[in-house]
């Protein structure tokens, strides 16, 4: 199974486990797919270091899940 990496970028006064697609100021995914999890999790941070999209007084929380697991809001599954 290919895993891809989702980033939720949160204020740092949302607690970690309220840090969601619903609650973060920027979602985005990492580009490429990892066959491993462990690997999706050290790709998605390494992709926020690198990106420039988390700034003082945020944290970005990665969430690892097979392609399409997360549907984008308006798009229905066939």
């Amino acid at each position: 199974m290919l895993f891809t990496a989702y980033l939720a970028v949160c204020l740092s006064d949302v607690a970690f486990k309220d840090c969601t697609r619903d609650t973060a100021l920027n979602w985005m995914v990492a580009p490429g797919n990892s066959q491993t999890l462990a690997f999706c999790m050290s790709h998605g941070e390494k992709y926020a270091a690198t990106s420039g999209v988390v700034h003082e007084g945020e944290y970005v929380k990665v969430y690892c899940k097979a392609p399409d697991q997360f549907t984008r809001p308006g798009v229905q599954r066939g």
